[in-house]
């Protein structure tokens, strides 16, 4: 600011002379004194973060409190840590008083009286920023094995690219039920059936539009560059980005426009894109030409005339024909029994001495052997549940219930995809509009199945009842080692990824890498039997298929890989951590007797590890001499006299007594990490360490298992 003054020769007696001069000073003094153009609110953090002050400026939020100076009686503000509005995915009000705002790396809590204000301010700066934005930040991983597609992770920020146009005169496009689709024609009006195109760290390609949401625009002297590479890197491959996109583009994009492609449906009727009724009006039957029952309207001409939006209403009578044109006359055959199987699972047509549950796996194992029907039955219920006005009380609940149940079974084509997904949202976000929370839902569903592949085992009786009640979700038993028990809440499309991502968050690990680290184990036989889940398989695939195999199931969550550093300031983390890695350090699987005898460098290591043992155990007296012979590898204590261990253990009493459990847990782990490299432990592999043979006691790791990438293969 003195070298602005000095530049331009301003004092207190020179006047601003001009508007450029104006702004040059108001703008340095927003870059160089960020607090004093904030709106401050009183805020507080967790215990220890020292968070007194919540600043909101244009560039983004600051933490502060405030320090008490020399000269000044009020003090002044110190910044603790800065966000960008680029780092910040969105902001949540848990509870009251509570703010979380949820960065591209981390999550932030703060408490303050005023977070509705708060939240309103930011939000009002992140729209405001994200308005003509051509970035966009990743809220998922999507890590392909297709070279073609861009892989990234949570939190990376993307560059969207446009597509080059095709040269004109050509077309492209694919048959689908007799009927031409030009790709150039579905690519104009949306994001290419839900893909998009952008670049990040000088890679390009498309990826899923439904895995990122629209950001800022990063500061590009502050993009992170990818690992291995230095900073001057990123910011090349940021700015050739453009050039590199474009290349690709024409190489990979260089399907033409149809000439005088049309903007209109066959029969000239424009309509919205990706709605129900577009999809209909190019794929279904031609509404002139077959029989259909339900509403008919009266043209002016006095003729009853058959309309596209009546083939997508509710109707009494069971369909003549499928919905969507098909050629061969035993799917059609196949439409209609489909059509009537949903007539009854809703209770709009007799059961016939059926029940719900066998109405509805008929339903799935039509989907399931036959991929063709599986839109035709998205097609069917939807039309069932749009303006339902059957005389059977719960008939549009149930409906409801049941392109939940198929969502989550089977996914739906690539064409029908967009269209459905907006009738979903359509209906969620619409205010006023029953079934708001079950439409939400099932686009849930959809995605994970898209993602994931759908449910495998068929829903039994008791998981059926909970749905059809409105019960999406039950309490699943997870045991972590030493006996510790989570109960965690698994829906209908929980995958084991989800549980390893939910348990992993309380352990305050958030980084994708952390997560591959962890898996979930079935465990059958009385233990004899341990299999680990694929991060795909479907929770309650697993529960379905275990409790006819083995009611006494039991699914454990243990880490697996040992490539990330540990951690020591999360109890949960610790404490997990201390009972897998102990019992294996009992049976010294870590450690090794040298020749002859150890050194006294080694014995002070072992009789330290067994004083943490027995300091974890909340103990403050000197152990007996066999809870001494408890705390070390057998192999160890035969080499000394029990005399000598416990006058070892004596010399780390004081230490120790100043010490929590979780203390003497967390210094166990970080001396065993230190000590990997040591002679005690040259047997030690902890980055793929093998499961150990049967053990009885609670929270064990049982051998005999085989790996496996799917439950059903499991014994």
């Amino acid at each position: 600011m003195k070298a602005l003054f000095a530049q331009n020769q301003l004092d207190t007696q020179r006047p601003l002379v001009t508007e450029s001069v104006k702004r040059a000073v108001v703008s340095t003094a927003r870059d160089s004194w960020e607090v004093y153009f904030s709106r401050l609110f009183p805020a507080t953090g967790s215990v220890g973060t020292g968070v007194q002050m919540l600043a909101v400026s244009h560039t983004g939020i600051k933490l502060l409190r405030v320090v008490k100076g020399s000269h000044e009686a009020s003090g002044q503000l110190q910044v603790l840590r800065t966000y960008s509005f680029a780092d910040i995915l969105f902001v949540t009000i848990p509870s009251q008083n509570m703010l979380e705002f949820n960065l591209t790396s981390e999550k932030v809590i703060l408490f303050s009286a005023r977070a509705h204000q708060v939240k309103t301010l930011v939000d009002d700066f992140i729209l405001e920023l994200k308005k003509d934005s051509d970035y966009v930040v990743a809220v998922r991983n999507f890590l392909p094995e297709d070279p073609a597609l861009l892989a990234f992770h949570k939190g990376d920020i993307i560059h969207l690219q446009p597509l080059e146009p095709p040269r004109l005169g050509y077309s492209a496009g694919c048959v689908v039920g007799k009927k031409v689709v030009y790709l150039e024609e579905l690519r104009r009006r949306g994001p290419d059936f839900g893909w998009r195109f952008g670049t990040i760290h000088g890679r390009v390609g498309r990826f899923p539009s439904d895995l990122v949401q629209p950001a800022a625009a990063p500061d590009f002297l502050q993009l992170p560059a990818e690992p291995g590479r230095g900073r001057a890197a990123a910011v090349a491959a940021a700015v050739a980005s453009t050039a590199a996109a474009q290349e690709v583009g024409r190489r990979r994009e260089g399907s033409p426009v149809r000439a005088g492609s049309m903007d209109r449906g066959e029969d000239g009727l424009a309509l919205p894109p990706y709605t129900m009724l577009e999809f209909a009006q190019k794929y279904f039957r031609d509404p002139q030409r077959r029989p259909q029952e339900g509403l008919r309207l009266k043209s002016k001409e006095g003729r009853e005339s058959r309309t596209l939006e009546d083939m997508l209403c509710f109707t009494k009578t069971p369909l003549q024909d499928s919905l969507i044109e098909l050629s061969d006359s035993s799917l059609n055959k196949m439409a209609t029994d489909m059509f009537l199987a949903v007539m009854r699972f809703m209770g709009d047509a007799p059961l016939k001495g059926q029940s719900e549950l066998d109405v509805l796996c008929t339903l799935l194992k039509l989907c399931r052997d036959h991929e063709v029907m599986r839109d035709e039955c998205y097609c069917q219920v939807v039309k069932q549940i749009t303006d339902n006005t059957s005389t059977h009380q719960d008939s549009c609940q149930r409906g409801w219930r049941l392109l939940y149940i198929v969502a989550a079974y089977h996914s739906c084509s690539e064409v029908l995809q967009p269209h459905l997904t907006h009738f979903l949202q359509d209906v969620s976000r619409t205010p006023g509009l029953p079934f708001q929370g079950i439409a939400k839902a099932c686009e849930q569903n959809l995605k994970k199945t898209l993602r994931f592949g759908g449910r495998l085992e068929l829903p039994g009786s008791m998981e059926l009842r909970a749905m059809l009640a409105g019960r999406s979700s039950k309490r699943q038993l997870f045991l972590l080692p030493g006996g510790l028990e989570r109960h965690l809440k698994i829906k209908t499309c929980t995958v084991a990824l989800d549980v390893v991502e939910e348990l992993c968050a309380e352990m305050a690990l958030t980084r994708p890498e952390a997560f591959d680290e962890y898996v979930i184990f079935v465990v059958t036989n009385r233990g004899q039997h341990v299999c680990p889940l694929s991060r795909r398989t479907y929770i309650l695939d697993v529960a379905s298929e275990m409790a006819q195999v083995d009611g006494g199931y039991a699914l454990w969550f243990r880490r697996v890989l040992w490539d990330q550093p540990l951690k020591f300031d999360n109890e949960l983390y610790v404490t997990m951590h201390y009972n897998q890695v102990l019992p294996d350090y009992l049976k010294g699987l870590f450690s090794s007797v040298p020749a002859g005898q150890p050194s006294e460098q080694q014995l002070q290591q072992v009789s330290k590890l067994a004083a943490l043992q027995h300091r974890a155990k909340d103990h403050f007296y000197l152990p007996s001499a066999r809870e001494a012979q408890e705390y070390i590898p057998a192999q160890l204590y035969r080499t000394e006299a029990s005399s000598t261990w416990l006058h070892l253990l004596g010399q780390h009493r004081q230490q120790m007594q100043a010490l929590s459990p979780h203390q003497a847990r967390a210094q166990f782990l970080e001396l065993q990490h230190l000590g990997r490299a040591s002679p005690l432990h040259p047997r030690c592999q902890p980055e793929r360490p093998q499961l150990p043979q049967h053990d009885p006691r609670p929270g064990a790791v049982s051998g005999g298992g085989r790996a496996c990438g799917e439950p059903a293969q499991c014994p």
